[in-house]
């Protein structure tokens, strides 16, 4: 009897425990003349908490909220329009307002982050001094909630041309007529222009300000400053002739039938340059 439990013992050693545990418990209870009966080792309560917070955990799916960036004006002249307000409008791929935050970013610097309201929305209406003459370059960076399980999305980069004073926007219209004809009498693309039939037209088409048609009354559609304080857009006049001031020394006019519209040095003696009231 001795020989046959150490047989079974060394036989049982060669088993897994789980299973050497099995035989043991099988032979004693032969043994002793009951029956044992042996059972899997049952899941912990552990693990089946882990395996549920396995499931319940929210992870990016790679896809990006659907969003829709609009801007109130995208060309504005500094001191004659209202600043430029950026709306964002931000949802889940199936429609819902998004839950989380988003940065508006000019130029590359970051302006404000700002938290979506309920409809999923955010404004921004920049100080005038975020602009820079010119090109100015925006977008906005959304950043969706963890709970929505939504990876990151930036929308489409904008541009925003922002002219610092009105003159400005003057000059850029004046010098897409350069190289049209002269014509006395022309005051359109179309037609050609003489001096003040071409400032006429730019104030228009720029500021949406009429002129007076002739050159001796647009002497006095403003104010006379000092050639000193002279600014780009302002106007240059002398008996018989008016050109725009582009700044550094240089104008933009329709001179006569051999140069058409042109831009060159300023070449009016003792000119009086004329601040337009708008």
């Amino acid at each position: 009897m001795s020989y046959s439990i150490r047989a079974a013992r060394s036989g049982a050693a060669a088993l897994s425990p789980p299973r050497r545990t099995a035989v043991v418990l099988g032979l004693v209870a032969a043994l002793a003349g009951g029956t044992v009966v042996a059972q899997a080792p049952q899941a912990t309560a552990a693990t089946v908490q882990t395996s549920a917070i396995a499931t319940t955990v929210a992870t990016s799916t790679g896809v990006g909220p659907k969003t829709s960036l609009t801007i109130s004006k995208r060309k504005v002249v500094q001191g004659l329009d209202a600043r430029p307000v950026f709306r964002l409008a931000a949802t889940t791929p199936a429609g819902k307002p998004l839950l989380g935050r988003a940065k508006l970013i000019v130029n590359g610097s970051v302006i404000a982050t700002k938290t979506l309201n309920s409809s999923g929305v955010a404004r921004w209406s920049p100080w005038w001094s975020t602009y820079r003459a010119g090109a100015n370059y925006a977008r906005v960076v959304v950043m969706p909630a963890s709970s929505t399980g939504l990876s990151t999305k930036s929308t489409t980069t904008r541009t925003i041309t922002v002219w610092k004073h009105p003159g400005a926007k003057v000059v850029h219209v004046a010098k897409r007529y350069i190289g049209y004809p002269y014509v006395s009498g022309g005051s359109s693309p179309s037609t050609g222009f003489d001096c003040s039939g071409l400032t006429s037209y730019v104030y228009k088409r720029a500021l949406d300000k009429y002129l007076p048609r002739s050159s001796s009354e647009q002497r006095w559609s403003g104010t006379a400053v000092s050639r000193s304080n002279a600014r780009s857009g302002d106007l240059i006049w002398t008996p018989g002739h008016v050109a725009i001031f582009i700044g550094s020394g240089m104008q933009i006019d329709a001179g006569k039938p051999a140069t058409g519209v042109v831009k060159r040095q300023i070449w009016q003696s003792s000119p009086t340059f004329v601040r337009v009231r708008l």
